[in-house]
């Protein structure tokens, strides 16, 4: 092999590896900073062992960002600050929730499926809080499906919050609905005794006869 030959491999081969190169800083690039999952103005960290300890129809509590949020905290009863709940569920083989959303902070306005890592990299940090229902399988099962069929239904976002009228839902009165119907009795019943507002807040989700903490971020700060 001349001389020539050699150095002309040798060029070849340090251009693929230099394409190798960039074609991989381009990829972890987009999916550390433009992936469409991680466009929020924070990446949450949930961890492997974290991710290791959920079960389909867990219910995820955290914080949403503006003055709204901030309201509901400052009103609620519970210890925990959480303005926001969603049921976990097991769709395509990855994490998703199911949660109802005013078209005002999503595309989609009303009960709808969510990526479960953009609704992490919506909540404020430290703010995640898993809880499970005390139940059987079988119960748990029939919460998830319920909440599956609004979904799939695209029920409307209830912006007037009036409990009346179940043919749409604000976040908390969604799963208050849900609840009623599968457990044929409301085990948000009386919360509204002791809350001013008049809505359905996220202090039920606290109390242990009914609810099991799996993770709690909030006691990290």
């Amino acid at each position: 092999m001349s001389l020539l030959n050699r150095k002309t491999r040798i060029k070849r081969l340090i251009l693929v590896l230099l394409g190798s190169i960039i074609i991989a800083i381009s990829f972890l690039y987009y999916k550390v900073f433009l992936d469409p999952e991680n466009m929020k103005s924070v990446f949450y960290h949930f961890s492997a062992t974290e991710i290791s300890k959920l079960k389909e129809g867990d219910i995820v509590l955290r914080r949403g960002y503006g003055m709204f949020s901030d309201g509901i905290v400052k009103v609620q009863n519970g210890k925990l600050e959480a303005t926001h709940c969603a049921m976990l569920v097991a769709k395509n083989n990855k994490w998703q929730v199911i949660h109802a959303l005013s078209s005002s902070v999503a595309p989609i306005d009303g009960t709808q499926y969510q990526s479960f890592r953009t609704f992490l990299n919506e909540s404020m940090p430290n703010s995640i809080v898993v809880v499970r229902f005390n139940s059987s399988k079988d119960t748990i099962n029939s919460l998830v499906s319920k909440m599956e069929y609004y979904a799939n239904k695209n029920k409307p976002f209830d912006h007037d919050f009036n409990k009346q009228d179940t043919s749409k839902f604000y976040c908390s009165e969604l799963f208050q609905h849900i609840f009623k119907k599968v457990l044929n009795k409301d085990i948000f019943e009386g919360q509204l005794d002791s809350n001013s507002t008049g809505i359905y807040d996220l202090t039920t989700f606290q109390d242990k006869r009914y609810f099991k903490e799996i993770i709690n971020h909030q006691k990290r700060n």
